[in-house]
């Protein structure tokens, strides 16, 4: 008896889970443009987040920025650069470029 109203239980979860999928329009997401991503690393930087793998994409991001804004490139590129040599103040330098784009 309480094997089969356990089943019962089971079917109706099931049914009830898949009841609540699909009930809205589609999601458009749209890509984070590199002068976003570079201000989003940015601003982790001055939250305290530590120099990690999202170094090696920074001349990446560099030249995308180049396409459209060879000006920001250049204070980026620079920007990254000292960021690299000296992660003991990241925080500050990030703030400083953050200012400066």
């Amino acid at each position: 008896m309480i094997r089969g109203w356990l089943g019962v239980g089971m079917v109706s979860l099931a049914l009830c889970g898949l009841w609540g999928c699909g009930g809205g329009p589609p999601v458009e997401v749209k890509p984070q443009g590199s002068l976003e991503r570079a201000k989003a690393i940015l601003n982790d930087y001055v939250q305290g987040a530590p120099l990690g793998s999202e170094a090696m994409t920074f001349q990446e991001i560099v030249e995308e920025v180049r396409q459209s804004d060879p000006k920001k490139a250049e204070i980026l590129e620079k920007g990254f650069a000292e960021l690299k040599r000296s992660p003991a103040s990241r925080g500050a330098k990030a703030r400083e470029l953050l200012q400066q784009l």
